[in-house]
């Protein structure tokens, strides 16, 4: 009785953890619909708060025959996303029923996973970008940490929300072809290599079609940092004259106190 004691004693002391912030994370990914598949791209970064901790993470994979998973967010949640898709499409394997789970199917489920975590204020703290291609019909779209999805031509995570979906909403065509597809990724990852500074110019590039998946080696971007708005950023900027006003008023005080 005096161990049952001690033992409820330290579940009521400890209580129920949560994830209440993300510890290790990776930035954004990026995907599109492209002639013949999806193509999907990130970098391989992974920050421990404001520090590039590790720079060989892998935040894109192969699940099942027809699928293609990206992940931004919280990196030890994505691992456990892959357990959850490992046991799911093993139990459709067991079935051997000549049939396999898709990406609509996979995203759907992706999608209820997410929510119901939510719902339990205990969420995986990831978005995730779902592409795959099943009988010729290309799928993409993506789910947030709260549950929240939908289906695009093309579609972003993070910072690429707000750098990168611009740039494809202007050049993104139907029919792309693969080599057009990477030279407009790579233009999105540039733009988020400059302004995003968790982004590291380290990237992989994946493709699905109907013969399968292919991702590529880690590789780096060409980059130019020689731009005067690089180099000087706050020339022009409105806060330039008020940091030389304060200046000029902290100069006038100490003379007065001199006098004093």
């Amino acid at each position: 009785m005096e161990a049952l004691a001690m033992k409820d004693s330290a579940v009521s002391h400890n209580g129920t953890e949560r994830t209440l912030y993300p510890y290790v994370t990776g930035t954004s990914v990026i995907g599109m619909k492209y002639k013949d598949g999806v193509i999907m791209a990130a970098d391989t970064g992974g920050s421990y708060g404001s520090t590039l901790r590790y720079k060989s993470l892998e935040r894109i994979k192969s699940i099942g025959k027809h699928s293609l998973l990206g992940a931004s967010g919280e990196i030890s949640d994505f691992q456990e996303i892959l357990r959850y898709l490992d046991e799911l499409i093993l139990y459709d394997n067991m079935w051997d029923d000549g049939n396999s789970l898709g990406p609509k199917e996979v995203h759907n489920y992706l999608t209820r996973v997410m929510y119901n975590r939510r719902n339990k204020f205990n969420p995986l703290w990831n978005s995730l970008v779902l592409g795959g291609v099943k009988n010729g019909q290309k799928y993409l779209g993506m789910v947030s940490m709260i549950g929240t999805h939908f289906e695009d031509n093309h579609v972003a995570t993070g910072f690429g929300n707000h750098l990168a979906r611009p740039i494809l909403r202007a050049e993104w065509r139907e029919d792309l072809s693969f080599e057009e597809a990477v030279k407009l990724m790579e233009k999105c990852l540039l733009v988020l290599l400059y302004r995003d500074r968790s982004a590291i110019n380290k990237f992989q590039i994946a493709k699905i079609t109907d013969e399968g998946v292919t991702i590529s080696q880690p590789y780096a971007l060409k980059t130019h940092w020689g731009f005067s708005a690089f180099q000087n950023p706050s020339k022009g900027a409105e806060g330039s004259w008020f940091i030389n006003r304060i200046m000029q008023t902290g100069t006038r005080m100490l003379v007065e106190m001199a006098y004093w």
